[in-house]
């Protein structure tokens, strides 16, 4: 292990930390970009002597602070970099922290001291909150769980609270559910007349527009997300009923989002709507284009759909701040704009950018990096890790080391899209799906001929085998001997 050496930042307290993660490929400027953002995301780290423990920075820079949606959105980058105890400390903060008298809210921005951001809070009645951050919170508690395996993501007392009283209470209270979302008003809601219109009770991320909003299109796609994760919670909970019950509850959400959202008119998504029942579309130059969220969270499988969002993006990102950037060039990589994501992404870490040290750009970019182009996920369920090569051509490749999964770290190697080589250098037996591009009725697993099912990955085919990894074991897959 090396260690990185000591990284200072702009305050008055010191930030430690050192992760083994390391990537390069044939892309030199791209592997500049992964030691800049590697660097820099850890240096907004802190090794658990503020009042708050263990914390990175995740809010406005200098803030000394983290909100919700920054850590929900930063969390996978953090966890590969090796912010585990990070992770599990603030997203328990997070759940610790709702409570009925903040009408089943939480803090949205805690700082080091372990006290709401003053910026954001004044008491329990009037505060700053967007109401999809309970439920970008769930979905990456989820996320987390799968990445690690760490089951107290599921068992926790504090966060089985948490998980209880958003998917019930904190939807009636705030009446976000599909039957009810739509007939919401500015009325009082037990006495809080800030429920609704002003900084308390946002029901978007989104908080510009050109009047008032009633609604964002992120609102129903967290919710359908934060669904979906919490039946996947309850099932490795041992909760099978209760987990059916859930994902039904999905299913409606996400029947509604289909409907209430889409012009069939206009063949695109709406985005906002107001209270004069308007709604706004794609507004990538005003910064509103929070369609994003749809691919964030999974929320919609129309590849043709997908497809057109996409290429919206691709020709508008140039126009984005860099909050909004920051979650698009994983969707780039996964629709097959590799040569674009990756160039994104060297931009983002360039000098010319201004606002490269906000600290959800360099988070961001080692998840772009590891689960992008490298196409590695995790599932904790079926102790199976997955990996796909998203490289533009045959010559190029990509390799990244002590990447931590579950309990263990893996190298992953790929030679243009034909070949993947990996590596289980630390930890227990893990299962990898190992994919390769493309419709192969055989694999070459060492050598050995193999026969292979086939998948489809974002509407583009490929080709799989089930590899058993034992701890020091390396595999090479490819399409020829």
């Amino acid at each position: 292990m090396f260690k990185l050496p000591l990284l200072l930042i702009t305050l008055s307290f010191t930030t430690f930390t050192q992760a083994q993660v390391t990537f390069k490929s044939n892309n030199t400027e791209l592997t500049q970009a992964f030691g800049w953002a590697k660097n820099k995301a850890l240096s907004f780290a802190h090794n658990g002597s503020d009042p708050v423990g263990y914390w990175y920075e995740a809010a406005l820079p200098n803030r000394e602070a983290f909100c919700m949606r920054d850590v929900s959105h930063q969390a996978i980058g953090a966890q590969i970099l090796g912010l585990g105890k990070h992770n599990l400390n603030m997203f328990q903060k997070f759940a610790e922290n709702i409570s009925e008298e903040k009408d089943y809210c939480s803090y949205w921005e805690i700082n080091r001291y372990n006290k709401p951001a003053p910026v954001d809070y004044q008491n329990d009645k009037d505060f700053w909150y967007n109401l999809p951050a309970n439920f970008d919170v769930i979905y990456n508690a989820h996320r987390l769980y799968n990445w690690t395996g760490d089951r107290t993501y599921l068992v926790h007392p504090a966060f089985k609270n948490f998980y209880t009283l958003n998917m019930n209470e904190y939807v009636d209270h705030w009446d976000l559910g599909y039957d009810q979302i739509t007939k919401r008003s500015r009325a009082m809601h037990n006495g809080a007349a800030t429920r609704f219109g002003s900084n308390r009770g946002i029901p978007t991320y989104n908080e510009g527009g050109r009047g008032e909003t009633i609604l964002g299109i992120d609102m129903s796609a967290s919710i359908v997300a934060a669904y979906t994760a919490y039946s996947e919670i309850l099932r490795q909970a041992g909760q099978s009923a209760e987990a059916n019950k859930y994902l039904q509850k999905a299913k409606k959400e996400q029947q509604f989002l289909d409907q209430f959202w889409w012009d069939n008119e206009k063949q695109q998504y709406r985005s906002i709507q107001y209270a004069d029942h308007t709604f706004d579309y794609f507004m990538v130059e005003d910064n509103q284009a929070y369609l994003h969220y749809l691919l964030y969270y999974n929320a919609i499988d129309d590849q043709t759909k997908i497809k057109k969002l996409t290429e919206e993006y691709r020709s508008n990102f140039q126009k984005l701040i860099v909050e909004l950037k920051s979650y698009l060039p994983i969707i780039f990589y996964e629709n097959g704009y590799t040569n674009l994501a990756s160039q994104m992404i060297v931009d983002l870490c360039s000098a010319e950018n201004k606002r490269r040290d906000y600290p959800e750009n360099s988070f961001t970019i080692i998840e772009h990096i590891t689960r992008g182009l490298m196409g590695v996920e995790v599932d904790a369920s079926k102790n199976t890790v997955y990996t796909i090569s998203r490289l533009e051509a045959e010559t190029d490749w990509a390799e990244m080391n002590d990447i931590p999964v579950l309990s263990n770290k893996i190298l992953v190697k790929h030679i243009g899209n034909t070949k993947t080589i990996l590596t289980n250098q630390a930890g227990s037996s893990v299962t990898w799906c190992v994919r390769i591009p493309g419709n192969h009725e055989f694999l070459f697993i060492n050598g050995a001929k193999f026969k292979s099912a086939q998948g489809d990955d974002h509407g583009r085919l490929y080709s799989y085998c089930m590899v058993d990894m034992k701890k020091g074991k390396t595999v090479t897959v490819s399409t020829v001997k």
